[in-house]
């Protein structure tokens, strides 16, 4: 037993008139009712020390409090973005996803330079639009014509990496879609 035990009271420690009526082990915070029925509260975890006030005694009259909400108890009315934030949280998580999911598969949107549709093709020459499986070659074959004459019509035509649905101008004077 410690030598100074003998102060650990609550008559030792307390201020005049106070005394202890009640713990809450929740949140380890003790309750104290001063001489004019005020109620006080210790930090947590001290059981002596700093007191904070909490509340008044209750008048004579009343010995139970009203279970009806007042006016200051409701709850302020909230906006439709306060209560759409959990739902836009996980619409982020989904839009998140599928931007990654498209990013992961190679999906790139169309920008200005790529695809352009040939409007008209020079004098002479017919658009076509390149299937799966085309070649430079058998796209020549089917004209008549030969692989430089197509270059020659189509500067930009690159035949190692033809995409589908690119339009080039072949040489002929019917359509070969």
């Amino acid at each position: 037993m410690s030598r100074f035990s003998r102060y650990d009271t609550d008559e030792e420690r307390l201020p005049e008139g106070m005394q202890r009526v009640g713990y809450d082990a929740d949140t380890q915070v003790y309750t104290f009712r001063d001489a004019d029925g005020s109620y006080w509260e210790s930090a947590p975890g001290n059981q002596y020390g700093q007191l904070t006030k909490v509340g008044e005694a209750r008048p004579e009259g009343q010995e139970t409090e009203t279970f009806l909400m007042t006016s200051q108890q409701k709850r302020p009315k909230m906006t439709w973005f306060t209560e759409m934030k959990p739902f836009l949280n996980f619409l982020m998580l989904v839009i998140l996803s599928l931007v990654l999911l498209f990013w992961f598969l190679g999906y790139k949107g169309s920008s200005s330079d790529e695809r352009i549709p040939i409007a008209d093709c020079p004098e002479g020459t017919v658009a076509y639009a390149i299937h799966k499986g085309d070649t430079c070659w058998e796209i020549a074959d089917k004209n008549g014509v030969s692989v430089d004459d197509l270059k020659k019509k189509n500067p930009d035509l690159n035949c190692e990496a033809l995409g589908i649905n690119d339009r080039i101008c072949v040489p002929g004077k019917k359509s070969v879609d």
